[in-house]
């Protein structure tokens, strides 16, 4: 089910999954304000109603396209891009930002949860790019620039360094960045490219939305960056594609001592996952 308005427009189109809320309602509206036509999806429908009622007022010169769409599956998904196809008949942007959280350690996780996860972090990133292809390769056919479309994936810090307590998140990110380093090889010669994006602690939902109970000794989400600032770094990596772009403070510290002392790192994070205990 979507809704849409009907009109013509030469701008480029995104695509934003997860736009209901947080990190992907942000990014709808920051490409809207840059210029972009917009198409959101997410399963629950009446939130991006809501949003793209939004956008219109906020920006009535922007096309904006709703559409229920679960990553799950293989069939919303194949419903969500023929839509794209039928109403725009090209794709300039992909934005893998479709998830959700799960807390709890290797033991205590059922292993349904673990699949769950996977499929939305990770196959449901395969189904969403392997459908844009095809329209992403129309864009590039009407651009002369380096790069004619962008695919880019929001992945998180604990992608690059998983957390005790944050398995099942950590396993489905640490599998994105592995995709991305193998799709960006396929695609350079497509002229599609493929950036990360990895977000701390960010002020949205995932917290409520997680499975699982957050430790105590966890950062809340309260204190951490804004979802619009996030959203700022997903339209940069969109127009001057990056490897890897690494959020927060923290992260940063987190990703750079991994690399010089897994073992440092790794004696913080056990005191940390035993005060938790």
């Amino acid at each position: 089910m979507s809704t849409t308005i009907n009109s013509t427009s030469s701008a480029p189109v995104v695509l934003v999954t997860g736009a209901s809320s947080g990190i992907g309602a942000a990014t709808a509206e920051v490409f809207a304000a840059a210029g972009y036509d917009v198409v959101l999806a997410a399963r629950r429908l009446n939130r991006l109603t809501d949003l793209s009622d939004n956008l219109r007022c906020k920006y009535p010169t922007r096309r904006v396209v709703s559409i229920e769409c679960d990553v799950n599956s293989d069939l919303s998904v194949d419903a969500l891009f023929k839509t794209i196809s039928s109403d725009f008949g090209k794709l300039n942007v992909l934005v893998n930002n479709a998830g959700f959280g799960v807390y709890g350690t290797v033991e205590t996780t059922p292993i349904s949860v673990f699949q769950q996860n996977m499929d939305t972090n990770y196959l449901g990133v395969i189904r969403c790019t392997q459908a844009a292809l095809p329209l992403l390769r129309k864009a590039v056919a009407g651009s002369t620039c380096r790069w004619g479309a962008s695919i880019v994936m929001v992945s998180s810090i604990v992608g690059r360094r998983s957390m005790p307590q944050l398995s099942s998140y950590s396993a489905t990110k640490f599998a994105l960045e592995a995709l991305s380093e193998a799709l960006r090889l396929e695609l350079w010669d497509d002229r599609i490219a493929v950036s990360v994006v990895n977000p701390g602690a960010t002020r949205t939902e995932f917290g409520d939305s997680a499975k699982g109970n957050r430790p105590g000794t966890f950062l809340s989400f309260e204190h951490g960056m804004p979802s619009e600032t996030v959203a700022k770094i997903i339209l940069n990596a969109a127009r001057s594609p990056k490897r890897n772009t690494y959020l927060t403070l923290a992260g940063k510290i987190g990703v750079f001592v991994q690399w010089l002392s897994p073992k440092l790192l790794d004696m913080v994070l056990l005191r940390t996952f035993r005060k938790s205990k």
